[in-house]
């Protein structure tokens, strides 16, 4: 049978047996649709993978609660409410995240904004050379390259839901220095 054929519960199934092709196969399935649905709720393509990182991650922490007959709508349900949560932590935080300083998102309308933001972004590349090599090699390809997240496990030659963790564990850790020497109290 091949992965396409195999149902959510099967897949669910060999993930929780500690197959890693499993989640691969899920996160193929699952990918494109959710991010879809996260775009058109955030409206911001940069967000909508925040959010679909979010959700997988969720998804391998609570993997055995869920049972395989409903994993789609359980993934889209912890992706809604991974999207609610970026647009209440939105409203609280104006200035822009760290990825969209390093990537050159935060909307810069004006000479002065562009000087600050290239200056933020240079300071963010510093930061990232504080972070462990494993989720620095990760961000690096992630955010510089733009891969995605498959295509990340790939090259590093690590299991996808590794390369999702290191992604989270990096930007974690480089939000939390990043408030810790530049952010205006």
């Amino acid at each position: 049978m091949t992965p396409l054929a195999e149902s959510d519960a099967i897949l669910l199934a060999r993930f929780r047996a500690g197959d890693a092709d499993a989640l691969a196969n899920l996160y193929s399935r699952y990918e494109r649709p959710i991010f879809l649905f996260l775009v058109g709720m955030l409206r911001h393509p940069h967000d909508a993978e925040d959010a679909l990182q979010e959700t997988f991650i969720q998804a391998l922490r609570k993997s055995d609660a869920v049972a395989g007959e409903t994993l789609r709508s359980w993934l889209f349900t912890v992706a809604h409410q991974q999207a609610v949560l970026l647009k209440r932590k939105a409203k609280r935080v104006a200035q822009p995240t760290p990825a969209e300083v390093l990537n050159g998102w935060a909307g810069i309308d004006d000479p002065t904004a562009a000087y600050d933001t290239a200056e933020s972004a240079e300071l963010l590349r510093g930061l990232l050379d504080e972070l462990p090599l494993a989720q620095r090699a990760v961000v690096r390809l992630r955010m510089f390259e733009g891969l995605c997240f498959r295509e990340v496990a790939e090259r590093l030659g690590c299991p996808l839901n590794t390369a999702l963790a290191r992604m989270h564990l990096g930007l974690k850790t480089l939000r939390r220095l990043w408030e810790a020497r530049y952010a205006v109290p």
